[in-house]
């Protein structure tokens, strides 16, 4: 499985529009655990001048992922755009030589 970050924009809002709540608890039980794919492993929100969340994800592809946030109702107040990336730090290039 490939690692996965979310970037979670906040929706405009319709005043008007009443949808159901999101269901994130079951969201969180449906993509936890190492066998869960998609599999949800953190969450990240910068601070209170910043309505963005940003998730980490372990998936067969993005579409897997944006599939349960819509199941979940993750994506009525939210947009999300997936990218795929590759986690690495100053150990990876300190032991990749010179």
């Amino acid at each position: 499985m490939a690692l996965y970050l979310v970037v979670h924009d906040p929706s405009p809002g319709e005043e008007d529009h009443v949808r159901p709540p999101t269901r994130l608890r079951e969201l969180a039980e449906a993509t936890r655990g190492e066998h869960a794919s998609p599999r949800w492993i953190k969450a990240w929100s910068p601070d209170l001048h910043d309505d963005r969340i940003f998730t980490m994800w372990e998936a067969r592809s993005a579409e897997e992922i944006t599939a349960a946030l819509k199941e979940f109702g993750f994506l009525d107040e939210f947009s999300a755009k997936p990218f795929q990336v590759r986690e690495w730090g100053p150990d990876d290039v300190l032991a990749g030589g010179e």
